[in-house]
């Protein structure tokens, strides 16, 4: 089959986090939770992991890493643990229309129980957010501010960087999605002013499924939304405040998060030739399909994610006639309502193509070839 589903989970991951998983399987301990050498093997191989990844994004001693099991957890943890500082308080928080559900859902539970305002950001007239309706749309209660770093259903871009300086000199945290970032462009935490940064293991980092982290800055004070063993103050039924500890409660996913470690090594020691890859595959991507009759086109940059739809067909439609022709895409909404919504597109969804680092110019001349046929 042609994997044209990336966006959603790799379909490549490096031989060496086959290896790192099998290897401690096969030695399997938990971190923290006992004195044997097993035990504290495997908690400096997570240590040692947490570094790493820290590192790979330029981050300082100012900030934390809390691995989760997916860029869900993160997201949750980053916007409910930070907005119940202000359980009290007139909040308000900005987001923009690109937004996943791990991300509104959250916010619209906050909106319920906490009564905090939302300000919704949508897309200008060439489909990205800007940075100066973003700047606009602040208030002097905002709390925070939400933004998601590529679409996971367009493609598109935000300017994080002309977001992360206005944030910064107003004070004000800056959450960030990478979720469809991460291993496709080179990203540094400090020097984007990024406070909370989520993302997922197993998407452009190419690690397994369950696993994900979230960056943040220990200058914000963080809730736990989790609780239980943390291997730390056992004798107290309160929930520790230390990090990483207070937010990792019970047995972590630490084969997952070992082989994590080593996909993340080996995808930014070859990111410029998986960033040169995505970007020539969804350029031809783009080109073809803007070449073919009855096409919808909602995507224009080459980041590697590419939604269309096909006269009035639904995508479902279309997906199962490529599913019968082995081509492996996503149809629907996403799980990304918002931007649907701006996109007129709620109640069809769309086709979306993701392209992966295995992924070849025969996989999508053939992509290519089958959307064609369908007007004949």
């Amino acid at each position: 089959m042609i994997y044209l589903d990336n966006a959603a989970t790799s379909r490549f991951k490096p031989r060496r986090m086959f290896d790192e998983i099998f290897k401690h399987l096969s030695y399997s301990a938990n971190p923290g939770r006992g004195g044997h050498n097993d035990s504290i093997d495997t908690a400096i191989k997570i240590y040692d992991v947490r570094q790493l990844i820290k590192s790979l994004l330029s981050c300082d001693e100012r900030y934390e890493l809390i691995f989760t099991q997916n860029c869900t957890e993160a997201c949750n943890l980053a916007i409910i643990g930070y907005m119940l500082n202000f359980k009290d308080k007139p909040s308000d928080v900005i987001f923009t229309s690109n937004e996943h559900n791990s991300v509104a859902r959250p916010l619209y539970y906050l909106k319920e129980t906490l009564g905090v305002n939302l300000i919704e950001v949508t897309p200008d007239s060439s489909g990205v957010i800007s940075p100066v309706a973003v700047a606009s749309a602040i208030t002097p209660d905002t709390r925070l501010i939400c933004v998601n770093h590529i679409s996971n259903v367009t493609g598109n871009a935000t300017e994080i960087y002309q977001i992360g300086n206005t944030a910064k000199k107003h004070g004000i945290p800056f959450f960030v999605d990478g979720a469809q970032s991460l291993g496709h462009v080179a990203l540094s935490v400090p020097d984007n002013n990024i406070d909370f940064l989520a993302c997922a293991g197993h998407k452009g980092l190419h690690g397994s499924q369950g696993t994900g982290f979230l960056i943040y800055n220990t200058q914000y004070k963080l809730f736990p939304i989790r609780f239980g063993g943390t291997g730390t103050h056992s004798e107290s039924l309160t929930q520790p405040s230390v990090p990483p500890e207070a937010y990792e409660s019970g047995t972590l996913n630490s084969a997952g998060i070992i082989g994590l470690g080593a996909s993340c090594e080996w995808t930014y020691q070859n990111l410029a030739k998986i960033s040169l890859n995505t970007r020539y595959l969804t350029s031809e991507l783009l080109y073809g399909l803007k070449q073919i009759k009855n096409v919808k086109l909602y995507s224009s940059q080459s980041t590697g994610v590419v939604s269309f739809n096909f006269k009035d067909y639904s995508s479902t439609d279309v997906g199962d006639y490529l599913n019968e022709r082995d081509i492996a895409v996503r149809c629907g909404l996403h799980c990304a309502p918002l931007i649907h919504k701006q996109l007129g597109t709620l109640e069809s969804g769309t086709v979306r193509v993701s392209v992966g680092y295995n992924n070849s110019i025969g996989d999508i001349h053939k992509l290519l070839k089958y959307i064609d046929l369908l007007n004949k």
